[in-house]
């Protein structure tokens, strides 16, 4: 079922534009994940940090 006037060419440029569209945010943000994975986040850092405090708190008494 193609639309009258349209060439062949032209569906196919955007059919690969729409799925770029869709893969493309895709990639970027299991790259992002995978790369959290090994940097740990700000709350990681204070739960972290929080939990020597409390340690150390702990020990003296």
């Amino acid at each position: 079922m193609v639309i009258r006037g349209m060439n062949l060419p032209l569906i196919v440029a955007c059919i690969v534009i729409v799925l770029a569209l869709i893969i493309l945010p895709l990639i970027v943000s299991y790259k992002a994940e995978k790369r959290d994975k090994n940097n740990k986040n700000e709350w990681d850092k204070i739960k972290e940090y929080g939990n020597k405090i409390n340690y150390k708190t702990r020990e003296k008494y």
